[in-house]
């Protein structure tokens, strides 16, 4: 899992992953079948336990954090089931809400609103539709997914870039709708935090680009640019100016 030693795992996501790839088995053939779906599915669906196994799905744990900072600081007195959590962030005197919500591209993609919405108990998970290169969730994952690059320093872009390389190498991100996360609330190093992110920020820019024109040329190369492999990095690297030019006529041919 990829997580931040800052917050608190508070519900048994381990045994349901664990059950639901027990559930599963797989055939060789199988394992070559994607299929993507918008509805909700249960963990358990082959849909999703083969494009896990295979390193083409990732698991989103949905993260929250106290209003007030003192509320946050003890987590033996965080919630542990959905319900409990419900109660906290729905009610009208609400003490809990979605992480960062003041800043929307770092988690808006997981849709709170859904995962609100998808009753408690139900062992549901729904993909991630609106995809952009911002998101940044905590999220589970095999071994097979691609590592995370290491030129990342410090507060800002690291996760992100991790996963902008996840979904360009076609990985598909799954809600777990009963499961969260809650961060514990410290202080920061303001000083610190803007130094990084000013450098990341840079970085990141840079990375995206090289990662858009490493994945395209794989594609083109070994004939997977016209698949659903390539779809993912079709669409996320047309958003990119600098280089919509260069790779246009291969966008062009797999349309």
């Amino acid at each position: 899992m990829m997580l931040d030693v800052d917050f608190a795992v508070c519900t048994d996501w381990r045994s349901a992953v664990r059950e639901a790839l027990q559930q599963v088995s797989l055939s060789r053939d199988d394992a070559q079948e994607e299929v993507y779906t918008t509805a909700n599915v249960n963990l358990a669906s082959p849909e999703v336990v083969k494009q896990l196994r295979a390193g083409r799905a990732a698991l989103v744990v949905p993260a929250f954090e106290y209003i007030k900072l003192e509320d946050g600081a003890d987590q033996m007195n965080f919630p542990t089931d959905k319900e409990s959590l419900l109660r906290l962030t729905q009610s009208s005197s609400s003490t809990i809400s979605s992480f960062h919500a003041s800043w929307a591209a770092g988690h808006n993609s997981t849709d709170y609103l859904r995962y609100y919405s998808t009753p408690p108990g139900s062992g549901e998970v729904y993909r991630v539709t609106q995809y952009q290169s911002a998101y940044e969730p905590y999220v589970i994952i095999s071994k097979r997914v691609s590592w995370c690059d290491e030129r990342f320093t410090g507060y800002g872009a690291n996760k992100a870039a991790c996963l902008f390389e996840m979904y360009l190498s076609g990985v598909s991100f799954y809600v777990l709708t009963d499961h969260f996360l809650i961060h514990q609330s410290h202080t920061y190093e303001e000083q610190a935090r803007r130094e990084e992110r000013k450098y990341n920020r840079k970085l990141y820019a840079d990375f995206k680009e090289e990662a858009c024109l490493r994945y395209l040329d794989r594609y083109a190369r070994d004939g997977t640019l016209h698949t659903a492999r390539g779809a993912n990095a079709r669409e996320e690297c047309k958003k990119i100016k600098s280089i919509a030019r260069i790779i246009a006529p291969l966008i062009e041919d797999a349309t």
